[in-house]
């Protein structure tokens, strides 16, 4: 097997974070055993994922559950609070934010994430949302533009936030959204903050491309991910720019890999909530521009599994052999999600993290 250029200059190796541990996770499912968003577990679960050598965190924000039984993400720590209170607990973690621009203006998130570079230098990311969940907007009451106006907005919120961080004096920001005379912050990141997006339509990833660090991707498959990797790249590398790839994958991990697919099949059919589930999907296709109808026709099932999420269902080593496809396609992360990420992970841990050694997927501890 030969590996390919990874993270931090590491040859092949990959790197893994947690997804959503601020939220009720990734399912749109009934189970009682799914992962409840309290601070004492999200504290418990960063401490064990640094020791156990991961990479990064990065939390959800949604500020409106999906609905059905068991309203889905209904439940969720604020991510800018949560990601300060992760950075002071650990020592060499990434910890991102994820902000959503209409929602918080950029002279205070600016501040925020200096603060936060401060707690923990070098090591803040956020993941940048231009939204899209109309009834959330409803809730704000503040309009839902059209979508790639959207994107306009958030290039300008981030002109606003660069400006704060790198301006010695005040001076006048002139732009489409935002008029602001003075502009001045203080005190600047003592690191660079990584910016990351998730959009995958063609005006989000333009941003991403044109203005980020990461562009989070949603991974239909190994050969689709591959393809969309070179692409990425490549339109960086026509603007003069590099810009690396994170993907995730919702994991249930079992002994055998019978255990695994049964116990993925009743989370995900027999316990789903079809509600929940259908709302979601209701919600993505009449305000986000990133899939086709057919898709949500075809990926029903995975959207209870896994909020659309690609799913690794297998024993330890096919597990870790499906990482390993993954990290071949050149994403430089993968975030991982479970059901219950407190015993699912230390499972994970034990049985799959020393197999991606061995596989040549990631760099031995220490």
């Amino acid at each position: 097997m030969k590996p390919i250029a990874g993270a931090a200059g590491d040859v092949g190796h990959l790197e893994l974070g947690m997804f959503g541990p601020n939220g009720t996770g990734h399912s749109m499912s009934k189970v009682p055993e799914r992962w409840y968003p309290t601070w004492e577990n999200n504290r418990d679960l960063a401490l064990a994922a640094e020791a156990a050598g991961l990479d990064f965190h990065i939390p959800f924000a949604r500020w409106k559950g999906h609905g059905g039984e068991s309203n889905p993400q209904g439940a969720m720590l604020d991510p800018i609070v949560w990601a300060a209170g992760i950075l002071a607990i650990t020592k060499r973690i990434k910890v991102f934010t994820t902000v959503h621009t209409p929602f918080v203006h950029p002279i205070v998130m600016a501040k925020h994430l200096a603060t936060m570079d401060h707690i923990g230098p070098g090591r803040v990311g956020v993941n940048i949302v231009s939204g899209w969940d109309r009834e959330e907007f409803e809730m704000f009451g503040i309009p839902l533009r059209e979508h790639d106006e959207r994107y306009e907005y958030t290039k300008d919120w981030l002109d606003v936030m660069r400006t704060l961080w790198t301006a010695d004096a005040p001076g006048h920001h002139r732009g489409r959204f935002f008029d602001l005379p003075g502009l001045i912050g203080e005190p600047k990141p003592r690191g660079k903050i990584t910016l990351m997006n998730a959009g995958t339509s063609s005006a989000g990833r333009a941003f991403a491309v044109e203005h980020c660090d990461l562009l989070f991707n949603i991974l239909v498959s190994p050969e689709a991910c591959r393809e969309e990797v070179a692409t990425v790249k490549e339109a960086a590398r026509r603007v003069g720019r590099s810009i690396d790839v994170y993907t995730t994958a919702c994991i249930v991990c079992r002994p055998t890999r019978k255990e695994a697919e049964d116990y993925h099949d009743y989370y995900s059919r027999e316990m789903a909530d079809w509600p929940a589930t259908d709302h979601l999907m209701q919600q993505l296709g009449m305000d986000c521009q990133s899939f086709s109808p057919e898709f949500y026709a075809t990926f029903r099932n995975r959207f209870a599994a896994a909020h659309g999420h690609c799913s690794i269902v297998g024993d330890p080593g096919h597990v870790a052999e499906e990482i390993r496809r993954i990290r071949d396609t050149g994403v430089r992360g993968l975030t991982l999600g479970f059901i219950d990420f407190a015993s699912e992970f230390s499972y994970f841990k034990d049985e799959v993290m020393p197999r991606l050694v061995d596989l040549r997927v990631r760099r031995p501890p220490g």
